[in-house]
């Protein structure tokens, strides 16, 4: 369907903690946080690791 979501909308349709998203991909929390804010760019080896965790493709995250 061509939408696409942000980490914390995602992490909001699975019901879970930054910690539990951070913990599952491999980084801090801090870092998760910082994320989900927009105050550091992802890896795009952590942006695989999020898709998988969200179940969803890369091309449906949207990165600002």
């Amino acid at each position: 369907d061509n939408m696409k979501y942000t980490i914390k909308e995602l992490r909001a349709r699975k019901a879970e903690t930054q910690s539990d998203v951070a913990h599952a991909v491999g980084v801090s929390v801090a870092t998760y946080v910082n994320w989900e804010k927009s105050l550091y760019n992802i890896p795009i080896g952590k942006v695989a690791a999020l898709a998988e965790h969200f179940g969803v493709t890369l091309d449906d995250i949207f990165i600002a």
